[in-house]
């Protein structure tokens, strides 16, 4: 374009410029320079969004120094872990810094636009590997989570049974879905492992597979490794990805199934004949499949983005029928696969989902007419405030993510063109002419973004705020990628630009992390009432251990970390609002046990009630003392032990163990006739008992 000079009139000029720029007319045009710096800094022209070549693709660069490196933190990290263990206050900050080390250097390298693409994958599956050691390192002997017990014991019936979608008290939706149980008994029985092992196994598995598939998919779509290599580590920022995203647990593997769908089907469009794609779109359709049977909540999300992109496809200009008709199918699959899922095991998922999501939604919509007070951030559930360096890092990571999303996501549609010399918002004649649908759609999905911080706001809807983050990561890591890429870094080649963008993707990196885990990313060195990794000890483990042994398969009541225990490593039933709709910890908590605790505890079946002293030392660490009912939320000063030992003074109530804080009640006889008394024949270790009477624990 150019300005036109004489006596014609405004209107005319901008005619005049309009048919230049539509026939590709090449001059300048002499604009404001404030409209210029926001086109700019926006990316609304084709040349803000250029992306530089890279080295040869055949060498290694400085990966094996990198992969040295790597090693290194990991030992700094292993000792920090277990100074955790011995209660050393510096070690959760050299933790964190062995992350750092990990993530930093790599990124440097990876941002630099002369690394070449077989480098790049390289430090990708270095960084990868070594930030899932990270996660053995945290637990290397056994599952500590809170989720992974719900899984395992679903393992563990399978293994033992032989037969599937066995009921899991714990979680009832966890055995129609057994996609990673599956697996992992598999393996178990092929190899002798012990399930800890070869979840292990799958988990590292699912975790290269991820990240393998999608550095393929984000190079497909944007047909540049660098954008994809720089996608691959703004995604590590996620809240999820460290730790939760490799627990044992369904989505940990659902994930990486997802990236596999979308690397089937991209591949599938852009094979260059109609009849060579047909092998992978059936490729494609066993892993919607599989993907349907893993995880329910990564499968709808999948559905979203395969009929988004169909939508794409058939309005974009130059698409072939076939293409259209194959984008069509893909998303009929991706819509009937889930639906006829649950219809088969019966409808699982609304019940499940539906009540956690009307309340995150009843939560943020009071929070935005002001009716309710918002969650107080970093501020535990026990009163505890976060250090000041994760409060500041924290917020200076989100502050991160939206300055890339601002800068990055009009100039992923400018880049997402078919012409190269021309953008795609204007004129609207080009708004249909893009090269791939599915980044299109993965664009739009960086709108998710800010609604998961708006629920993260809230108590109810923190949950979902976190799994809605780690989704639409997948649109947030592509679109600031091509913002470093292209705005962000440019055309430098110096090392001092490299370095700091990796420095704010270290800072989004560790900012996820503490998120996500914060203080209790490690095992402390003492018990800590109800925090889920943090309460997982021996003396809880040898207690369930104790009830297998001896009490055989029984029925019991518990706190939420002892039925886990008891589950898993007891083998016993446990009672829980999810599986019965009864909330026996209102019979465990009561002062008195009278007509309704006793109704309670017989209309629910418990045998027997274990009640952990250790509960009355503190507020719980995660909210909630048991199921998180409307009682156990309410909670503000901790439990008395003369509830919680109320059963002592029942006669119809035997106490069967004790180990001076952890004591279990037979209750079994509680609504049943009186039988004369009967001495027991000793055939075992003796019963422990401190003949405590008062209920005081001192």
């Amino acid at each position: 374009m150019t300005v036109v000079k004489g006596r014609t009139s405004p209107d005319e000029q901008k005619a005049y410029q309009d048919e230049a720029y539509r026939h590709g007319y090449t001059g300048s045009v002499a604009i404001p320079r404030v409209d210029l710096w926001i086109a700019a800094f926006l990316g609304l022209r084709r040349q803000d969004s250029a992306v530089g070549g890279v080295a040869d693709p055949s060498s290694l660069g400085m990966s094996p120094v990198f992969a040295f490196l790597c090693s290194c933190a990991l030992v700094v990290a292993a000792l920090a872990a277990n100074a955790s263990r011995l209660g050393e206050g510096w070690a959760v900050p050299t933790f964190y810094c062995a992350i750092a080390v990990i993530f930093l250097p790599a990124a440097a390298r990876i941002i630099h636009p002369r690394a070449s693409r077989l480098e790049r994958l390289a430090l990708i599956v270095i960084v990868t590997s070594a930030l899932f050691v990270v996660r053995v390192i945290r637990a290397p002997v056994a599952f500590i989570d809170h989720d992974e017990f719900l899984h395992w014991a679903t393992v563990n019936d399978i293994l033992e049974a032989g037969r599937l979608f066995l009921p899991n008290p714990l979680l009832p939706v966890s055995p129609l879905y057994p996609g990673l149980e599956l697996i992992t008994s598999a393996l178990v029985n092929l190899s002798g492992l012990s399930v800890f092992a070869a979840g292990l196994i799958v988990l590292a598995t699912a975790r290269m597979m991820l990240m393998l598939a999608l550095f393929l998919l984000f190079e497909k779509i944007t047909d540049s490794a660098r954008i994809a290599s720089i996608a691959c580590l703004i995604y590590m920022g996620s809240s999820t990805f460290l730790l939760f995203d490799v627990h044992y647990s369904y989505e940990s593997l659902a994930i990486p199934m997802l990236a596999a769908v979308l690397l089937a089907s991209e591949s599938q469009r852009m094979e260059p004949s109609d009849a060579a794609g047909w092998p992978t779109v059936v490729a494609t359709v066993v892993l919607i499949l599989a993907l349907a049977a893993t995880h329910h909540l990564t499968s709808y999300f999948c559905t979203a983005l395969l009929c988004g992109t169909a939508v794409m496809e058939c309005l974009r200009q130059g698409a072939s029928a076939m293409q259209k008709r194959r984008a069509i199918l893909l998303a009929s699959i991706a819509v009937i696969a889930p639906v006829a899922w649950s219809k088969i095991v019966g409808n699982p998922t609304g019940s499940y989902i539906l009540p956690v999501l009307e309340g995150g939604i009843h939560e943020v919509a009071q929070l935005v007419s002001s009716s309710t007070s918002t969650r107080k951030l970093f501020v535990s559930d026990t009163g505890a405030l976060a250090p000041a360096w994760q409060r500041y890092l924290t917020m200076a990571g989100v502050a991160l993510i939206c300055l890339g999303l601002l800068t990055g996501f009009l100039r992923s549609l400018v880049f997402n063109g078919q012409h190269r010399n021309a953008s795609i918002l204007w004129p609207p004649t080009r708004w249909r002419l893009w090269r791939s649908s599915l980044l299109q759609i993965l664009v739009l999905v960086t709108l998710a973004y800010p609604v998961s911080i708006i629920f993260r706001l809230t108590r109810s809807g923190w949950e979902i705020g976190n799994r809605i983050g780690s989704l639409s990561f997948l649109g947030v890591a592509i679109v600031v990628a091509v913002a470093v890429a292209a705005f962000w870094h440019g055309t430098s080649r110096g090392w001092l630009r490299a370095t700091a963008l990796a420095a704010a993707a270290t800072t989004v990196l560790i900012a996820g992390v503490i998120s996500s885990e914060g203080p209790r990313i490690l095992v402390p060195a003492g018990y800590e009432v109800s925090a889920d990794s943090s309460s997982i000890e021996p003396m809880g483990i040898s207690a369930a251990r104790w009830t297998r042994q001896w009490l055989g398969g029984q029925h019991f009541a518990a706190d939420r970390i002892n039925r886990l225990l008891l589950s898993t490593y007891g083998r016993q039933r446990v009672s829980t609002t999810l599986e019965s709709g009864q909330d026996t910890s209102m019979a465990i908590t009561a002062a008195d046990l009278g007509p309704m605790e006793r109704k309670l505890l017989i209309g629910s079946g418990v045998g027997f009630v274990m009640v952990d002293l250790r509960l009355t030392t503190g507020l719980p660490g995660v909210g909630v003392y048991f199921d998180g009912g409307a009682q156990d939320r309410n909670h503000t000063v901790p439990l008395q032990s003369s509830s919680l030992l109320k059963f002592n003074s029942e006669p119809d109530v035997d106490r069967t163990f004790d180990n001076g804080f952890m004591v279990i009640f037979d209750v079994g006889r509680l609504g049943k006739a009186r039988q004369p008394a009967v001495p027991r024949k000793r055939t075992g270790e003796p019963v422990q008992s401190l003949e405590r009477t008062d209920g005081d624990l001192q």
